[in-house]
């Protein structure tokens, strides 16, 4: 088996269906569904369960609820597939040749990691954002040190889970799981895959919608959001100065930080509440990140932080939250 798509699932009755059945309109039917139910609430198990009778090829695991790491990293004990695919249950597959796409790459280039592009759809409104990032798929496979540096500087590096396709072998033999006690796991989990992975290669198509909806996870910030921010950063800057990988790698992961940081300023101009402050020291400790940078945005929070300070640089964000 080629494929073994895994869905996290926890009170998505809404949109469960409709993510369910762009998977099963791929043209591509060489792949395993496994829907790992986290302990739903509403009807969402039930509609796993309903599927699952319907078609051989979906697999049904339900369990008390532990969070997406959990039910991510239960859907991987049970996978078969020599890929993996992550989909958020929220979210859905835009063309019916995502998977025929991501077999003949995979079968091509025997990569580690494969990547595609997503776009943002907004649920009230029913509309996509433009794509507006490129990933070079000129090469059929790259070494992952050049591959990520490039990615890094065209602003082209996401930690999301959704956004690649990798090797069940490249996990299971690293023992890379997701974090559950973090509410950052996908930026520290894609870390741990690259730091493994020998070669990556790109489609430059779009292929996932990305629902933005109001009361999701991503869209409400607290101060757990911060601090696992903070510890991942720390964590992540310390181990990549330290071990034994390529320069040109070590730039790279270096970069992608840079970009962190940069969020991780954002997140706190954003964040209302006061215990924040708390965090200033560690999160200002960090900001000789920013002299790694290699996309534009770091960069220039880079060049504000140099002569505006920490207290200048949120002060900007905020008045650009506020006018933009």
């Amino acid at each position: 088996m080629q494929f073994s798509i895994i869905l996290p699932i926890y009170n998505v009755e809404k949109y469960l269906a409709e993510c369910i059945e762009s998977i099963l309109s791929q043209s591509f039917t060489d792949y395993e569904i496994i829907l790992v139910d986290d302990g739903s609430k509403d009807s969402s198990g039930r509609i796993c369960d309903e599927y699952a009778q319907k078609d051989s090829r979906i697999k049904v695991l339900h369990k008390e609820n532990g969070g997406q790491s959990s039910a991510r990293n239960v859907g991987l004990d049970n996978a078969s597939g020599q890929y993996i695919v992550y989909i958020d249950s929220d979210d859905f597959i835009l063309n019916p040749s995502f998977l025929s796409d991501l077999s003949e790459k995979a079968t091509t280039t025997q990569s580690d990691i494969i990547l595609y592009k997503h776009t943002k759809y907004y649920d009230n409104s029913k509309k996509f954002d433009n794509c507006t990032y490129s990933l070079d798929d000129s090469h059929e496979t790259k070494r992952s040190d050049d591959f990520l540096f490039e990615l890094v500087k065209k602003d082209a590096y996401f930690g999301m889970a959704w956004t690649k396709a990798f090797r069940r072998r490249l996990a299971v033999d690293n023992h890379i799981t997701f974090d559950t006690r973090l509410s950052c796991e996908d930026m520290d989990w894609y870390f741990n895959l690259v730091m493994s992975a020998e070669t990556l290669c790109a489609i430059d198509k779009t292929y996932i919608a990305y629902r933005q909806r109001e009361g999701s996870v991503t869209a409400t910030v607290k101060i757990k959001n911060l601090v696992d921010f903070i510890v991942t950063l720390e964590k992540w800057s310390e181990k990549i100065q330290n071990v034994d990988i390529s320069e040109t790698k070590r730039k790279a992961l270096m970069g992608a930080l840079a970009k962190y940081y940069s969020n991780l300023l954002i997140t706190y101009s954003r964040l209302k509440d006061k215990t924040k402050k708390q965090y200033k020291s560690r999160i200002k400790a960090l900001s000789g990140l920013l002299d790694y940078s290699l996309s534009s945005r770091p960069q220039k929070i880079g060049k504000f932080y140099k002569l505006a300070g920490f207290g200048g640089v949120i002060a900007m964000l905020k008045l650009y939250d506020r006018i933009k």
